[in-house]
């Protein structure tokens, strides 16, 4: 067992709010996360190592760990709680700065993801392993009401963000962690969240941008939104028509399933 918050402390180590840094230190939750992940066996990518803490629950269970971590003064600290580890690669790189592409050179081989993410970066990185060839899963800690988002099926919380992922990934809520499991304690709630990759599904940037577009204006048809957007009004009416809706149908009636195909029909898939 490693004294987490004695290597911290031993470092010197103070936590940055610009990283938006909340790190766990139970050791049941951490391997509920890896568990739940689906790590064991796998080549697992990890985005913000932070002191190592999931990292290890990882580790333990997986083929191989990916971790990745800007805050270069977190790489001492992960080289005493880590060192164990033959199976763990340590990157510096900043994901969202390399790009989907990048990353799945890197890696090299199909692989999931298991996170504890920072907040502010929470919707680009999952959209950025959405659009990944070689990523199957994305198991990562959100903002409660971010998971309220993703997961919704119909309702106001239902919009282009869980459009977006629904188009492409099966999203499954694992379990609420309050904020005082997290040190320091942020100000809101989490929520763990899986994302299955659905068969052959990717988000392009076309299909997202579409997405975008058909709720622009929430209270608005799709037809006024994607004419605004500059997309052939007849061509969308004709287009709605042949996948049983009318012209007076808003983006959350079709659902993320029907703006997909919609997408596909317009030739914006």
């Amino acid at each position: 067992m490693v004294d987490f918050e004695g290597v911290l402390a031993k470092h010197r180590f103070k936590y940055k709010k610009a990283f938006g840094q909340n790190f766990i230190f139970d050791a049941d939750l951490l391997d509920e996360i890896a568990e739940a992940g689906g790590a064991d066996g796998k080549c697992v990518v990890e985005i913000g190592a932070g002191a190592g803490t999931l990292s290890r629950a990882i580790a333990a269970r997986a083929k191989s760990l990916c971790a990745f971590e800007i805050d270069e003064t977190l790489f001492p600290i992960l080289d005493e709680t880590l060192g164990e580890f033959g199976n763990v690669r340590l990157f510096s790189n900043n994901v969202l700065e390399l790009g989907a592409e990048t990353v799945d050179m890197l890696i090299g081989e199909p692989y999931i993801v298991i996170a504890n993410l920072p907040y502010y970066v929470t919707t680009p990185m999952i959209f950025l392993f959405l659009k990944s060839q070689l990523c199957g899963s994305v198991t990562c800690l959100v903002q409660k009401e971010v998971a309220d988002r993703i997961c919704a099926v119909s309702g106001g919380d239902f919009g282009a963000l869980s459009a977006s992922v629904q188009a492409v990934a099966k999203p499954t809520r694992i379990r609420d962690i309050k904020s005082w499991d997290f040190t320091p304690m942020p100000e809101v709630d989490s929520t763990l969240i899986r994302l299955d990759k659905l068969p052959g599904a990717e988000l392009t940037d076309e299909l997202d941008i579409f997405i975008k577009q058909c709720f622009a204006q929430k209270r608005k048809t799709v037809v006024n939104n994607l004419t605004t957007a500059g997309i052939n009004k007849s061509d969308i009416t004709n287009a709605l028509s042949s996948l049983g809706h009318t012209a007076s149908a808003r983006a959350e009636e079709l659902g993320a399933d029907g703006l997909k195909r919609l997408a596909a029909a317009l030739g914006r898939a």
